[in-house]
């Protein structure tokens, strides 16, 4: 038991991860029944509709939480608070930009998008545009909340976020405005959110004495990070997308409602990541040992996965009727859709570790695993069942070649230390 106390309940991660999982799955739970009742009140070809458009603000969300693994890396690497300072100014500065520049290019695109994804309110679209910019703000502010170990105030943004989200969504889906009272309710609550996210930085941003970052490294880092986003964000997206295309809208909402309950999964293992980056980050670059902490991560990230796989396999009936009847025909397929999420869950555990030691080469694996699902897909879907399977095998494929690479990287680690203490 002392055993246990001393390298489990009192590691960092243990104690981060339990204050993440329970905030962020609070979050979560909150997401889910944001969808149940849009699923209830709307119908699966409306409730379809905003779930493809909230699937783009996901591919965004993922997006820029990627870029903000740059901030999360150098912020917790970071002793001097001038230069902390520095790059608190720098990342919501750069954040500002890039938001501004998705949300103009929504605008312009809206008629497209609404056209080629066939949505019934077309004019929800525009409404992507005040979310995307302030998304990308709130993001980065929740950035260098993690990179500072800062989780408390982390948990207290998200839980602002979800919690005004549902009471907007339930008053404006009353007055009737179906797809874009949904859209309206998730603008002001990430606005609102931001807002909250930005108090406890106040000092930082507020600096007259910050340092400026050196830009090349950052901008150096952020490139393969990006990558990564872009990588992870098309394997957890796109086939909802290939799906809304080449299938009808009934049939598109109910992969769109197996998709968010496969998600849970994804999501629910995604704080202990979230956690493990910045500890890993901070031990790597002060000469630390940090393996330990990778370790237990995985193991966590097992556990949580199984227990939920395990319950969509024995009663998937049981989680898909809160969505609806009309969705409980998916019920043979629920535990696909969590393995699928299950597998992402280790692929992004693998590649943040290696990212928060500074091995960005491995994103080519996840890049090439990214463009191997859109083939499959595109080239097999005969029904909802080989879809899902067709991402499965691509991110089990890239699952295989990250833990191939593991003991090579150990190894060369291991050597590296040994050298050091000579």
């Amino acid at each position: 038991m002392v055993l246990i106390r001393e390298k489990i309940i009192t590691n960092p991660l243990f104690s981060g991860s339990v204050l993440m999982l329970l905030g962020t799955n609070v979050y979560h739970a909150g997401q889910f029944l944001f969808h149940i009742i849009a699923g209830r009140v709307l119908g699966k070809a409306q409730y379809g509709d905003l779930a493809v458009l909230m699937n783009i603000l996901g591919i965004f969300a993922l997006v820029q939480i990627s870029l903000g693994l740059t901030v999360v890396k150098f912020i917790a690497s970071e002793r001097d608070e001038k230069k902390v300072s520095g790059l608190v100014k720098w990342a919501l500065n750069w954040s500002t930009v890039f938001g501004l520049i998705i949300a103009i290019f929504i605008l312009v695109s809206a008629n497209f998008i609404s056209d080629f994804l066939n949505l019934s309110q077309s004019q929800a679209t525009y409404y992507l545009a005040p979310v995307i910019f302030f998304y990308s703000l709130v993001s980065i502010t929740r950035s260098i909340l993690q990179g500072m170990l800062k989780f408390g105030w982390y948990v207290v943004g998200v839980l602002s976020e979800v919690g005004v989200k549902l009471i907007l969504v339930m008053i404006f889906f009353t007055a009737g405005y179906a797809v874009v009272g949904g859209m309206l309710a998730v603008s002001i609550a990430v606005a609102l959110s931001f807002l909250v996210g930005l108090f406890p930085l106040r000092k930082y941003f507020l600096n007259k004495k910050a340092h400026s970052p050196n830009s090349n490294s950052l901008f150096k880092y952020s490139i393969p990070a990006f990558l990564q986003g872009i990588a992870l964000t098309s394997m957890y997206s796109t086939d909802l997308f290939l799906v809304k295309h080449y299938f009808s809208p009934e049939t598109a909402g109910l992969y769109a409602g197996l998709t968010k309950l496969g998600s849970i999964v994804f999501f629910a293992a995604f704080p202990i990541a979230h956690v493990m980056f910045p500890l890993i980050a901070k031990r790597h670059s002060h000469g630390e040992s940090y393996h330990s902490i990778f370790y237990l991560s995985l193991l966590l990230t097992a556990g949580i996965a199984g227990i939920i796989i395990l319950f969509y396999l024995v009663t998937p009936k049981v989680f898909l009727s809160v969505l609806g009847s009309g969705f409980l025909e998916g019920s043979s397929m629920l535990w696909w859709f969590g393995l699928f999420m299950g597998l992402l869950s280790f692929a992004m555990l693998f590649i943040q570790f290696y990212l928060s030691i500074g091995k960005t080469f491995v994103v080519g694996y996840f890049i090439a695993a990214a463009f191997l699902q859109i083939t499959l897909i595109v080239l097999f879907h005969n029904n909802l069942l080989q879809v899902v399977q067709m991402s499965i095998l691509s991110v089990a494929l890239l699952v295989i070649c990250l833990l191939v690479y593991f003991p090579y990287h150990a190894a060369v680690n291991k050597k590296c230390v040994k050298n050091l203490s000579l």
